[in-house]
Order: structure tokens, then sequence, then C-alpha cells
């Protein structure tokens, strides 16, 4: 199998990011939907909270931390769909051979940046979302390999900054 071009690795992949992307997509306009009926009628979140909860809390109106968790659900599933969306723009230029062009020094750092927002909403949910069910407050699961593949990705950053400066050095070189 080819590593670049038609039916090549990068091709298949970056089709099954737009697969994958299809479903985050709907999975974040469905949580910012329960997001903004909540806000409009607080019994609406209330429901969805107690249905995604095995016990049952007690019926009323949404409270803070439900919209905190409903908030923290939006935000991790539209940074997931803003880095596909990175990730497949990427892999675009590498299908075309051109991987060291200078707008994916940015793309990466959009990953980078929007990886630390998912490690934030993660800390967020961590914290609201078992008080938003009536449970106690649940620790947070610092995961240093998270934190090392962010670090990463600013690495690959840099790496690509470079690689496109050669790229055009290259480009001017007769």
């Amino acid at each position: 199998m080819k590593l670049i071009g038609k039916r090549s690795a990068a091709s298949a992949l970056r089709w099954v990011l737009g697969l994958l992307n299809v479903f985050v997509m709907l999975a974040a306009i469905g949580v910012v939907v329960v997001l903004a009926l909540s806000m409009i009628i607080p019994e609406f979140g209330a429901t969805v909270l107690e249905a995604l909860n095995e016990n049952r809390v007690q019926a009323g109106a949404i409270t803070v931390t439900g919209h905190l968790t409903l908030l923290g659900a939006a935000i991790s599933t539209g940074l997931t769909w803003w880095i596909i969306n990175r990730l497949r723009r990427i892999l675009l230029s590498v299908n075309q051979g051109d991987a060291f062009e200078p707008a994916n020094v940015g793309r990466l750092q959009a990953v980078g940046f929007s990886l630390l927002g998912v490690q934030a909403a993660a800390l967020l949910l961590a914290t609201v979302a078992p008080l938003s069910i009536g449970e106690s407050s649940i620790d947070y699961d610092l995961s240093l390999g998270s934190w090392l593949g962010i670090l990463v990705v600013f690495i690959l950053a840099e790496v690509f900054r470079q690689g496109s400066a050669m790229r055009d050095e290259q480009m001017t070189t007769v």
C-alpha cells in the first residue's frame, strides 16, 4: 500500500477520520441542543441527567453543576470535532505530497491547544459531573500520557516549522 496519493494509507486514514467526524459532529450538536434546552427549560436538563444516571435523583430543575456538566460535554465534543478536522487537513496536504506547508504548523498548534482544552474540560467534568447526579466528587485522574502527547504535538509543530522553512529555502535555491 502506498503512503501518499490515491488509495494510500494517508487517504484511508483521512476517510476514516471523515466518518468519525460525522458522528462527533452529531454528538456535539446534540449536546449543545440539550444544553440550550436545559437553559430554557430547566426540567428538561434534569430529566436528561436523570436518564443518564442509574440511580434516580430528585426530580426538578437542573442545578448549576448540571449546566456545567453539559457545558463540559459540549466543550469536549466541540474540541474533538475541531481536532479531527485539523488532522484531516494535515492528511490532505500529506496526501498531496506537501506535508511541510506552512499551514500545517498552525494546524498542529491548533491541535495542541485543543488537546489542552479537552484536558481542561475533563477536569471540569471530573469535578462537577458526579455532583450533578447526586454522587460525591471523584478525583481527576492525571494522565501523564495525555500530557506528554500534548507536548509531542507542540514539538511536532516546531519540527514542521523547521521543515517548512527548509522547504521554502529549497524552493528559492537555484
